[in-house]
């Protein structure tokens, strides 16, 4: 009876061993949630369980994957029992991370060689130097140039004869010198193209230049009652991608709404290119810490010592899922039909917005291919209407252009997030500014060029300013005209800067006269009028004030 039973748990463990599979699986990213800092790669694939347990391994995933966020769901009759993370690593990759001997080894003998060529050839070159001096010594002696002063007939012949000998000896040498040079540097050539294709083959490539990669993967274990098809959902959060939002600010004309283009620049440095993929934009950003803080006793004289807390800390990077996770259900895009003769469509008319307290997402319903090279890639999220008034700006005592400018009260309801604008008017590009919401100043203005139909001029008017002597003081007054022209055929509003000047010292004082009913900001001396210029006319307006100076003090005023 003892052996029917051992033979029945060596029949089921048998069994259990045939039942179990592993299958290599190739899918692609369905939708990606891009974070201002990271990403959520979503994926899907059917597959065939066999009754048991079947490993299922995604294979070819991003480098950059947070382990510890990885969540797995599907569609089956199976249990998913485990969520690992793994790097396989190809063969010679693997030898050279153990430290394989033979590639350690081979490489060491091949560098050994190369030295021990090293010193030959050295020894090779140096003969071969002794060897041209001796030859250029023999050449220069002057026997064989018949300048010895005991030349003779016979010192000449004797002479020739040795040196011809010499020549055809240090000529063989050096010819025999050559020969072994070139094997020689063939020979380290040869050495250095094997050490070149080892280490090509420890990083990874072989000799023909194919590149083998390491591959990032998720296994996920699942255990199915029965052999049957089932469709697995995988999501995890990935660090080496992001996106940042620009702006575009358009105005047509002085009549019409400044329109807001909102812009996304995305970038990605996974190793896999994300092709023909559904993008999803967040404002959020996982790497931001929500812990909230908490205060300390603080004892005047003693350095405050924060007390320790069991709250755990968020972080916003999804929790590891090691079971069944919630089903993203993916949201497809309404198809219409095609029409020779429809208008094309802008890329915003396919973003849906989400907000929430925290946080908003745009959905682009349009695919994106968005290669992984760590550039900036574009994507349009949506344009806004912003409520606009236009108006003139001039300050005449810097120059005499009249400046046209767009004011923006509501500019901050149509962003969540800070980025550079460019600004554009009448489809010409006049600069860029920063919209960074949450500051102080609730308005903008965007300044869209010089309107030379508008004419500003400040000057002085000689005859109504005058000096005052008054005891121990000489009270100055001073007298501007600033005249405006609007050739324009409609009527503008516009806002005219000018100033007083501010006395540092305290026996100076200054008395504004007539500002023509000038805002006056009494800490900087600022003047602003705001006034409307009929079409084909002209206004006027008039700045009078006098300065109380001591006799002894000089004042120049411009």
């Amino acid at each position: 009876m003892k052996q029917l039973v051992i033979l029945a748990l060596f029949l089921n463990t048998v069994s259990a061993k045939a039942t179990e599979t592993e299958k290599v699986l190739k899918s692609k990213p369905e939708k990606i949630i891009v974070y201002t800092q990271g990403a959520q790669v979503h994926r899907s694939i059917a597959a065939n369980l066999v009754a048991g347990q079947n490993t299922l391994i995604f294979s070819g995933l991003e480098n950059c994957i947070n382990a510890s966020a990885i969540q797995a769901s599907g569609n089956g009759n199976f249990i998913i029992a485990e969520i690992q993370h793994e790097i396989h690593y190809p063969e010679l990759d693997k030898a050279k991370l153990q430290g394989d001997v033979r590639y350690g080894k081979l490489v060491k003998n091949i560098n050994d060689s190369i030295k021990e060529l090293a010193y030959t050839l050295e020894d090779v070159n140096s003969k071969i130097d002794v060897l041209s001096t001796e030859k250029n010594v023999l050449m220069s002696y002057n026997l064989y140039k018949g300048l010895s002063k005991k030349d003779s007939i016979a010192l000449l012949k004797e002479g020739l004869t040795y040196l011809r000998e010499k020549l055809f000896n240090i000529n063989a040498e050096q010819l025999k010198l050559k020969r072994e040079k070139e094997k020689l540097e063939a020979r380290r050539e040869k050495l250095n193209e094997r050490l070149s294709t080892i280490n090509n083959e420890l990083a990874n490539q072989d000799p023909n230049g194919e590149v083998e990669k390491t591959d990032y993967r998720i296994l996920v274990h699942v255990i199915a009652e029965q052999a049957g098809p089932a469709t697995i959902n995988l999501n995890y959060y990935i660090t080496n991608a992001g996106w940042q939002p620009s702006y575009d600010l358009r105005a047509v004309s002085n009549e019409q709404n400044v329109k807001l283009t909102y812009k996304a620049q995305i970038h990605q440095q996974s190793g896999i290119d994300w092709g023909n993929v559904r993008l999803v934009l967040s404002t959020a950003n996982p790497n931001r810490s929500y812990t909230i803080p908490e205060l300390s006793p603080y004892y005047l004289g003693y350095n405050a010592y924060p007390r320790k807390t069991n709250k755990m800390a968020y972080n916003g990077v999804p929790a590891t899922a090691s079971g069944y996770a919630a089903t993203d259900d993916m949201k497809t895009m309404d198809k219409e039909a095609n029409s020779e003769y429809k208008a094309a469509k802008d890329a915003f008319e396919f973003t849906e917005v989400s907000e929430n307290v925290i946080e908003t997402e745009y959905d682009i319903k349009l695919n994106y291919n968005i290669p992984s090279d760590g550039k900036e890639h574009f994507a349009a999220i949506l344009v806004k209407d912003l409520k606009t008034f236009y108006r003139y700006k001039a300050i005449p005592k810097i120059n005499a252009n009249v400046y046209l400018t767009a004011v923006l009260p509501d500019w901050e309801d149509a962003i969540t997030i800070g980025g550079q604008a460019s600004v554009y008017y009448d489809g010409s590009y006049v600069g860029s500014t920063s919209l960074v919401p949450g500051g102080t100043e609730d308005t903008i203005s965007l300044s869209l060029g010089i309107d030379k139909n508008i004419a500003v001029k400040r000057q002085k008017i000689k005859d109504k300013c005058s000096q005052k002597l008054l005891d121990n003081d000489i009270v100055h007054q001073y007298t501007f005209e600033i005249t405006m022209k609007n050739s324009r055929s409609s009527k503008i509003e516009i806002e005219v800067e000018d100033q007083l000047p501010l006395a540092y010292d305290k026996t100076v004082s200054i008395d504004p006269k007539e500002l023509s009913g000038a805002k006056l900001e009494e800490s900087t001396g600022m003047l602003t009028w705001r006034l409307a210029v009929p079409a084909k006319d002209s206004k006027r307006l008039s700045l009078v004030y006098q300065v109380k100076a001591p006799k002894s003090m000089p004042v120049a005023i411009n």
